[in-house]
């Protein structure tokens, strides 16, 4: 009783009633980080690629239109995004080899790693065979991996600590930031943030807000593994963008990308930003149904590519047969 009146109070006090209730909502799910509830490690059957989302005319059509504006300019920056991946799966190695047969052709510089690194309970004695194997190649190359934590990496895993502390995860804490392109054309700030339940929310909030208020990169895409907005299994999470939105608009936060929901979906800019669930990267997928605010939506296993220009960043999401299913223009807010 008396640790619930202490989150009432810092809570009214010093960050406000959005995320008073996103803590309340924790407590009543999990007393303590030691009792977090696992999540269900048993997922709905793969849709296979052909399902009518993936061949929606509307979603061809949004696609085709996009395809027509790319650019044969070589860009500033290239990198690549993967989430859900660490499910030691043959979709898995699809996906991996996928990416290693993209980089030999267009190599990119870096692979954001949104979450759920691995399965099921984030063992770091697993990090061989489902993070090190898969992407050897890449490895190899000296590409590196950002990653954060998801739901399923902070089970056994000390509270996430031993991926904090894995050097090829590349993260300095649960949430960072680091630069990356040339200074004076094509910088990006990435901000990675954990956004499970019993993250440390009102200090990292203020630490956004800080850190994007200080940033002057001419681009600012945040990642997390939790969505904002999704028409997948979890679905959207009003507590989390109540949180979240109001900071990336401030901000003008060019893109947010994560998984959870596994599987692929685009939204049209909410508020200035576009928001991309991209959790096709190992883990069974879920069914979508799509939403009025879906650009694009596909349940398949892929992976995505992101070129940066001076005025422009070109999204696209790569299947495992190498083949690009969706693309898109991103400009400055």
């Amino acid at each position: 009783m008396k640790r619930r009146q202490l989150l009432v109070t810092l809570g009214s006090a010093l960050i406000g009633l959005p995320i008073l209730g996103f803590l309340i909502k924790a407590i009543a799910q999990s007393k303590t980080p030691a009792s977090y509830d696992p999540a269900a490690a048993q997922s709905p059957p793969n849709i296979p690629k052909s399902s009518k989302d993936s061949q929606d005319p509307k979603n061809l059509a949004d696609a085709n239109t996009e395809i027509t504006l790319e650019t044969t300019e070589e860009p500033l920056l290239r990198f690549a995004a993967i989430a859900d991946n660490g499910f030691g799966s043959p979709d898995q190695m699809a996906v991996a080899k996928s990416m290693w047969e993209t980089y030999q052709q267009k190599p990119y510089a870096f692979v954001l790693m949104a979450g759920d690194n691995i399965y099921s309970y984030g063992e770091i004695k697993l990090a061989k065979a489902y993070f090190e194997e898969p992407y050897a190649p890449l490895l190899k190359e000296n590409v590196k991996f950002y990653a954060v934590l998801g739901n399923h990496d902070i089970i056994k895993s000390n509270n996430g600590l031993d991926q904090i502390n894995y050097p090829l995860f590349n993260m300095s804490d649960r949430y960072y930031s680091f630069t990356k392109g040339d200074v004076n054309e094509g910088t990006v700030e990435f901000f990675a943030i954990d956004t499970n339940r019993n993250a440390p929310w009102e200090a990292q909030l203020a630490w956004l807000d800080q850190q994007l208020g200080k940033s002057t990169a001419p681009w600012k895409i945040v990642y997390g593994h939790h969505p904002l907005y999704s028409s997948g299994r979890h679905g959207s999470d009003p507590e989390l963008a109540s949180m979240l939105e109001p900071i990336f608009s401030k901000h003008k936060v060019t893109l947010y990308l994560c998984g959870h929901d596994h599987g692929y979906e685009r939204f049209k800019p909410i508020n200035g930003t576009t928001y991309i669930v991209n959790g096709g990267g190992g883990a069974p997928l879920y069914k979508f149904t799509g939403s009025p605010q879906t650009a694009f939506v596909s349940s398949q296993f892929s992976f995505m590519t992101f070129d940066v220009y001076q005025d422009k960043i070109i999204t696209k999401a790569i299947a495992t047969d190498g083949k690009v299913f969706d693309r898109a223009i991103v400009t400055k807010i």
